[in-house]
């Protein structure tokens, strides 16, 4: 498909990614290894001691961390009907029922925990992230608006509130939330990405450009990143150096993030 006007690269610009990331707050394995390692050792405790709720929470931390959300959706509903006052395994089925599609039951989840803890600001951010996931922009930016007024430094809840206001037209907004997440967390990689895309569409273009090769400084092979820098380069009138980075995505695999939308 051949583009060639302004208004035809911001629809493919607006396409190529206000991408949302989840980031988890399971206990941090350096390897897989590790982490089964934790599993098998939790498995023997249970074993031993099959009433205690609290084993069962842990366990569906590590399931969750090593993608296993049904596994852990079992164990935390185990741990429920143990024990219905503990607020960690609402939290954490709620995590796991969004990842394994369950995004209406995840929410309810994680609408019992903060019920119980209003003021957390990370729950606020996961909720709203899967009001995003639901199509729900507007209980998705109550929800990170709350976050962000919690906990002015949550540079994830400044993305993905960012990514909302983008979605809503409201780019200066959203530009702002941008730069709040990579000055809070300079290493958070698709904040650089979202912020360049943003940019972009205010055609501010030298801007996005430095933006998007900070992105691209934190993950080189990011094919949602070379793509977006593609676009921004021909948009800027170097029709060849896009042509190239458009050649090298081709070889670059898909990226991770759980939400994006795709340039075509």
């Amino acid at each position: 498909m051949t583009v060639n006007t302004p208004a035809t690269w911001k629809v493919l610009a607006l396409l190529a990614g206000l991408c949302v990331l989840t980031h988890a707050r399971a206990a941090d394995f350096t390897t897989r290894e590790d982490a089964e390692a934790a599993l098998q050792a939790l498995e023997g405790q249970i074993a031993a001691t099959p009433g205690r709720a609290g084993l069962y929470v842990e366990r569906g931390k590590v399931l969750f961390h090593l993608h296993e959300f049904q596994l852990a959706i079992d164990d935390l509903s185990r741990a429920i009907q143990l024990d219905a006052g503990l607020d960690e395994a609402y939290f954490w089925r709620g995590m796991a029922r969004g990842r394994a599609g369950e995004i209406e039951e995840g929410i309810a989840d994680l609408g019992v925990y903060l019920d119980r803890n209003p003021d957390d600001s990370h729950a606020l951010t996961k909720r709203g992230v899967r009001h995003i996931w639901n199509g729900d922009l507007d209980r998705a930016e109550r929800d990170l608006r709350r976050a962000v007024a919690i906990d002015n430094t949550n540079a994830e809840a400044h993305d993905d509130l960012g990514v909302v206001l983008a979605q809503q037209g409201k780019h200066a907004e959203a530009i702002e939330h941008f730069q709040a997440a990579t000055l809070h967390d300079p290493g958070y990689q698709k904040a650089h990405h979202n912020l360049a895309m943003t940019l972009y569409l205010e055609d501010r273009l030298t801007a996005a450009r430095q933006a998007v090769d900070r992105a691209l400084a934190l993950s080189p092979d990011n094919r949602n990143s070379v793509l977006l820098k593609a676009v921004i380069l021909e948009a800027s009138g170097d029709v060849k150096a896009a042509a190239r980075l458009r050649e090298d995505a081709e070889f670059l695999p898909e990226g991770n993030w759980s939400e994006r939308m795709p340039l075509r």
